[in-house]
């Protein structure tokens, strides 16, 4: 069964959260068709891809290091390539459009059942596809043996780099402070895996609805309430974990990974994953539900805006947007 859409629309390109020098600090402009790949400075966990419409650039990111980037071709003026959170829903090597009769497409990764998918093409060095990223031919190649279905794509009008967690943390810990020293959560906590028995598990955190949602395979399987710490400078970005675990946690004894980090709309550069840790209250038990469902690939979106049923098929953050696939 393939995955339902994971995708979150959002309001602004996606900023450098931490103030530390990129990985390759002196890198090169590369000129159309060329493309770095190095995967053997990480071996191994979670990828994150990050696109930027404005450089025509495309970053992979394994386990929090950059591996390989490469130039690309975005979608033309009237075509335009959305932004936003997406996950790779389907993957073929020999694809032909379901629009556009007789384009080939090869090495074609899906992010959207409405046509908007990466894949090998021609890179004139501007926007030229119908939507689609179009990327050199052997770093296509080379891109799709290292993805799979439910690896995470950024795509963002400016340049950015992942920052990450100088330690490692757990976000969604349930509170240890002493009773009534901190505000609590109100509203009701909804649990329903059985929606959704297994798949990726991701997680959106408004706080303007002071809400954290899960969702598997693309479906809600899960909300709770969260009460707010901090009235402003709440971290916005999008949360990665990471493979490895470098400690265990005082409290639970439980271990911990390191985060990769974006921030969107700036963000503040210190601290993301304590900060926002330290700024949000749970129920009594519900970190412990969580933490039994997510793994190292597991996103979360923290962001002020809210998720409503409006805001959910249109407006600034689309969370979801059902799409159905064609027969």
């Amino acid at each position: 069964m393939l995955a339902k859409p994971f995708f979150f629309s959002l309001l602004a390109g996606v900023a450098l959260l931490s103030a530390t020098p990129k990985l390759t600090a002196a890198q090169e402009i590369l000129k159309p068709g060329q493309f770095e790949w190095q995967p053997e400075r990480a071996p191994k966990g979670p990828i994150l891809m990050v696109v930027s419409l404005d450089d025509q650039m495309a970053y992979v990111y394994r386990n929090g290091v950059q591996i390989g980037r490469s130039t690309v071709s975005t979608g033309r003026e009237g075509k335009e390539t959305p932004t936003g959170v997406f996950t790779i829903l389907q993957r073929k090597k020999k694809h032909e459009s379901n629009i556009y009769k007789g384009a080939k497409m090869p090495y074609m990764q899906r992010l959207t059942w409405t046509g908007i998918a990466m894949h090998a093409g021609k890179l004139p060095g501007h926007p030229a596809s119908a939507g689609c990223i179009r990327l050199p031919y052997e770093f296509s190649e080379l891109l799709y043996g290292t993805t799979r279905n439910g690896s995470t794509v950024v795509i963002t009008e400016k340049a950015s780099t992942p920052a990450i967690s100088k330690k490692p943390a757990s976000i969604l810990l349930d509170s240890r402070g002493a009773e009534g020293s901190k505000p609590l959560p109100k509203g009701r906590v909804v649990w329903e895996p059985n929606k959704s028995p297994e798949g990726p598990v991701n997680m959106l955190l408004s706080y303007a609805d002071k809400t954290v949602y899960v969702f598997r395979n693309g479906i809600q399987i899960g909300q709770s309430p969260v009460a707010l710490t901090l009235s402003e400078d709440m971290p916005q970005g999008i949360f990665l974990m990471l493979e490895g675990v470098e400690k265990k946690s005082t409290l639970t004894g439980e271990p911990l990974h390191p985060w990769s980090m974006l921030a969107l709309h700036g963000g503040s550069p210190d601290n993301a994953v304590d900060r926002l840790r330290n700024s949000i209250e749970l129920p009594k038990g519900f970190g412990q539900i969580v933490k039994n469902v997510i793994a190292p690939g597991t996103i979360l979106l923290a962001t002020n805006d809210p998720s409503t049923e409006a805001t959910r098929s249109e407006g600034p953050l689309n969370v979801l947007i059902p799409e159905v696939k064609k027969k």
